[in-house]
């Protein structure tokens, strides 16, 4: 492991720690630490089945799952829940088995995909252990920074159907069920058009005001969610440093999303004919940007 690295892991984790604990000052079950435990059993538990079956991107079905597991986690650890939590474990639950389900139905009985097969053929023989850390830890800890704001909504809201803070989370949730509709109806149309075999580019539905409806959806969820959890400083028990922290949630998730899928899955695009005509119509990711 380089020197970049090892000082890079440990910073993740502390920050994790710090976002699970409320700034290391709720190490009991009213802070995020059980959901972040739990996150990263669940990760290993990943681990060794892709170790025991030599597929380590089998992880990629059981990131949707992490968000499902950890918002229960947090609602059961939660003492007096209201209405918007359960609403948005619901949410959350939704949103999570159909991710990992539709990964699922698509990668079950394939290889190893082919991004994990060149990183197993550059990792050699430490393959299992460098891929603990670069894949399966890595991503429990980003998927539980990109959960906590929805934890956090569910164990610290006060939300109740009284007062100007409801509006905000109507405004919130309205923006997070948009980004749904995007991503389900998105999926829905890439899937008819695949199943059609005619190997071409979709431009039509949704996929003509954006490039990556699904992507865009994603993004627009966690933003939502974000905006929605300004609900917890009403209360006036949870510091507004702590709801700042929070939009890592957002930021984290929209830049792996714009700066690493996008690329991987536009290189791959650019084989269809008409690719660089719709590259120019269509914006890439924010529908109606061009």
């Amino acid at each position: 492991m380089d020197k970049k690295r090892l000082i890079i892991y440990p910073l993740l984790f502390i920050i994790t720690l710090a976002v699970s604990t409320l700034g290391f000052t709720r190490w009991g079950l009213d802070g995020l630490i059980f959901p972040m435990i739990v996150t990263f059993v669940y990760f290993t538990v990943i681990f060794l089945i892709a170790t025991a079956i030599k597929n380590n991107s089998i992880v990629d079905i059981g990131w949707g799952m992490g968000f499902v597991i950890g918002s229960w986690i947090t609602l059961l650890t939660t003492s007096e829940p209201t209405f918007l939590s359960y609403l948005v474990v619901g949410f959350i639950t939704f949103w999570g088995l159909r991710l990992s389900i539709r990964l699922l139905k698509r990668n079950y009985g394939k290889p190893e995909d082919f991004r994990y097969r060149q990183w197993r053929e550059e990792w050699g023989e430490n393959v299992v252990l460098i891929a603990f850390f670069r894949v399966f830890m890595v991503q429990g800890i980003i998927n539980f920074i990109v959960g906590s704001v929805s934890y956090a909504i569910i164990k610290f809201n006060t939300f109740d159907f009284t007062g100007a803070s409801q509006w905000i989370v109507y405004i919130g949730l309205f923006i997070s069920f948009t980004g749904l509709f995007f991503e389900v109806v998105g999926d829905e149309q890439l899937r008819q058009h695949i199943q059609k075999g005619t190997r071409t580019l979709l431009q039509s539905g949704l996929w003509s005001v954006t490039r990556h409806p699904n992507y865009f959806g994603e993004i627009i969820i966690w933003i939502g969610l974000y905006i929605a959890g300004l609900v917890m400083l009403f209360s006036g028990d949870n510091p507004v440093i702590y709801y700042l922290v929070l939009i890592l949630s957002p930021v984290i998730m929209s830049t792996v999303l714009i700066k690493i899928s996008t690329p991987l899955l536009e290189k791959n695009m650019e084989k269809y004919d008409g690719w660089e005509d719709y590259k120019k119509r269509v914006p890439m990711i924010f529908p109606w940007s061009k």
